[in-house]
């Protein structure tokens, strides 16, 4: 192991990392029961879907081997910090896309809708700070 942490911090990394890698496969396999693939094609169609499901699924795959491969050696501190941002950021983009832009993402104003979207976005929020925990 490069470092020594806790064990919550250690389960919150393999589980970003395996997270990350699984739901990339899914999007380059072409997005089914991906919720960020579905999103992308409910905003845009056609070689567009395809070429931003593409862009998604790799950086979600090299996200996850990243995350995973970072339990067991140690980058340097700049090309660290740099692919953390990065990994950030994608999954910022994916939370508007998701919650906030894509077809159905925001509530329709009924209770159930209401608590649907709630319930999605506090999952995706998790992951967000599971990124910042392991980032810092």
């Amino acid at each position: 192991m490069a470092e020594r942490h806790s064990i919550g911090y250690m389960l919150t990394q393999i589980a970003l990392g395996l997270y990350f890698f699984v739901t990339g496969i899914w999007t380059l396999q072409g997005g089914n029961g991906n919720e960020i693939a579905a999103a992308v094609k409910s905003v845009t169609g056609g070689d567009m879907a395809r070429i931003i499901c593409l862009v998604f699924g790799i950086i979600e795959v090299l996200a996850g081997l990243f995350l995973l491969l970072r339990i067991f050696v140690t980058f340097s501190s700049p090309i660290d910090t740099i692919l953390m941002v990065i990994i950030m950021i994608a999954w910022i983009a994916a939370i508007v896309l998701l919650d906030f832009i894509g077809k159905g993402a925001l509530p329709s104003g009924s209770i159930d809708s209401v608590l649907r979207w709630l319930s999605t976005l506090s999952r995706h929020l998790l992951v967000l700070g599971g990124i910042v925990i392991v980032k810092n």
